[in-house]
């Protein structure tokens, strides 16, 4: 989906608002590289998860709660995983995680995924439902639908 000024949306889980912590994950710009003028948004529950590990003494979860300010945060009362299938879902966002498991119910929801490579950049995995976009300008070319 793309917001009200037409930009598309990725969610950001809070393993990889983690990355820049744990690694040197250059998070913001490869989601950038990614997808063209992404604008990114926090889940509220994944503020919330930052903020339970932070507040045990985790030094690397109050570094991800204060670099995920950066971005906008969208409200949601649905708790963990759930809430990043379901607003990726409803808003047609891209979700970006490092969570094999929640990345295959994402995709079987249709919702794409931009997940860490190595310890340098995000690659991408969309459902086999879901055309990318060269698939899109591939059928358009040769006239199929």
């Amino acid at each position: 989906m793309a917001d009200s000024r037409g930009r598309p949306v990725v969610l950001v889980d809070a393993n990889a608002l983690l990355l820049p912590f744990t690694t040197h994950f250059r998070l913001e710009e490869e989601i950038n590289g990614q997808v063209d003028g992404a604008r990114v948004l926090v889940p509220s529950s994944v503020l919330g998860e930052l903020e339970r590990v932070a507040v045990r003494g985790n030094t690397d979860a109050r570094a991800a709660r204060e670099f995920a300010r950066r971005f906008d945060v969208v409200p949601t009362t649905i708790p963990g995983d759930d809430a990043l299938v379901d607003l990726g879902r409803r808003l047609k966002a891209w979700v970006v995680t490092g969570d094999r498991a929640l990345r295959t119910r994402l995709l079987e929801a249709g919702v794409p995924v931009l997940f860490p490579r190595g310890k340098s950049h995000l690659d991408r995995a969309v459902s086999p439902r879901q055309p990318t976009a060269s698939s899109r300008r591939r059928t358009r070319r040769s006239g199929k639908r």
